[in-house]
This record gives C-alpha cells, structure tokens and sequence, in this order.
C-alpha cells in the first residue's frame, strides 16, 4: 500500500523551493511529488504538497535519511523561514 503525506503550507506564490525539494523527496525514495496552490474553497491560496512512497518501509528510510541530509535541512530552515505549515496528514491508499 501507498503511503502519501499531504501538507499545506501558507506563504507566498513562489514555488522555487518547492521545486529543489522535489529531487531531495525523489533521492530519498518518494516515487511522485506533487505541489500546487488551492484555488478554491477554504484553502485558497495556500501551497499543497503530496508525496508518495511505495510502502511504509520506505517512507520510514526516507524520513531517517532525510532528517541527516544537510541539503533537506538547509532547505527546511529556509522554507520555514518563508512559509508556515498549516496542516499535515498521512493516507495509506492502494492504486484502483
């Protein structure tokens, strides 16, 4: 079963950290990255993130390889820098 994180970020229109982390995520082991801004509803205007992993085993690698990643963790200080986390949730979905 997939594991999926999705969070929303509240911040600016600039998705230029976004897109240095994607590689990071895909390094690690994340097989999709997704990242886009709501458009309606009562999220409007903030960052969503959702990244996949193939299974729970390596979701838990990525964030233990991840947290030791001197690029992550540069690239973390200075997205929390920018932009605040709203929420974060984890789904197990399974491809239909």
């Amino acid at each position: 079963m997939a594991i999926v994180v999705v969070s929303r970020w509240k911040g600016p229109n600039d998705m230029t950290l976004a897109r240095q982390a994607g590689p990071l995520f895909k390094k690690h082991g994340a097989v999709s990255v997704r990242i886009g801004f709501c458009f309606s509803g009562q999220y409007t205007g903030q960052m969503i993130v959702a990244i996949s992993f193939p299974d729970w085993a390596s979701y838990g690698s990525a964030m233990q390889a991840m947290m030791i990643d001197p690029d992550y963790q540069q690239l973390l200080a200075e997205a929390s820098k920018r932009f605040e986390l709203q929420d974060r949730s984890i789904f197990i979905g399974e491809e239909l």
